[in-house]
């Protein structure tokens, strides 16, 4: 049987990019990032500027479709290199209009192999945000997600309406999502709803801080902390939680 055109196609690509990334590389860089997020990739020491101009030249360049960016973001994927891996994401990032909700479970299986915020953030709240902004028939799928049994794609979910309730757009479904995680003491979760309340308190502090006050008696001070940074009233908030 002949190999899949595109599949052989997107091996060459991720050579040629791969290539590139090691050129780009620093050996001494390499070793205080993978220190810094603890991660259990290999790394060659490449900023994520770089990587993200290496990803947009390619698009630029080759203007590859749908079923090529996924193969070749696959490709890339079957690698224990980190800034593999972030190329992928970066990839999937420099073509926002090539996705619908059709692609998040393929988007999904990424996530559940992060194993890291470094590759988990951009994906979720630039990825997935961007879809789930386009086209409300990828809510289910987030709603999914903040249930499950993975702790990246639970936090996934929140992250992807971070652009939206900073607009002032799904805070009942951020809501929704923080009534069903505050009780968790998972710090990357913890973090999370605090970053997505304190983005939507720069424009709709009317939204935030309500909801901070309705649920004093359930916030730890991670997610306090963050979401009452651009409140009004933040310091009357943390005073309040803290005589609770």
């Amino acid at each position: 049987m002949a190999p899949d055109p595109a599949l052989t196609a997107a091996a060459t690509a991720a050579r040629t990019l791969t290539a590139e990334l090691e050129r780009l590389g620093s050996p001494e860089r390499a070793v205080s990032e993978r220190a810094y997020l603890k991660s259990e990739y290999t790394h060659l020491g490449v900023g994520v500027p770089a990587v993200r101009g290496v990803a947009r030249r390619y698009v630029r360049g080759a203007r590859p479709g749908h079923d090529e960016l996924v193969a070749l973001v696959d490709e890339l994927w079957e690698s224990a290199v980190y800034e593999r891996r972030l190329l992928g994401v970066e990839l999937v990032l420099a073509s926002p209009r090539v996705w619908s909700p059709a692609d998040l479970v393929w988007m999904e299986g990424l996530l559940r192999r992060c194993h890291t915020w470094a590759l988990v953030d951009g994906l979720a709240a630039h990825g997935v945000g961007r879809v789930v902004a386009r086209d409300p028939a990828g809510f289910p799928t987030l709603d999914r997600w903040v249930g499950d049994h993975d702790m990246w794609v639970r936090r996934s979910a929140v992250l992807a309406l971070r652009d939206l309730v900073r607009d002032g757009r799904e805070w009942d479904r951020f809501e929704r999502y923080a009534d069903t995680l505050l009780d968790e003491r998972e710090f990357f979760i913890r973090k999370v709803l605090g970053w997505v309340a304190r983005e939507a308190a720069r424009r709709h502090p009317e939204l935030v801080s309500p909801w901070v006050r309705a649920n004093l008696a359930r916030l730890n001070g991670v997610t306090l902390r963050e979401a009452v940074k651009y409140l009004p009233d933040g310091d009357d908030l943390l005073a309040a939680w803290k005589q609770r």
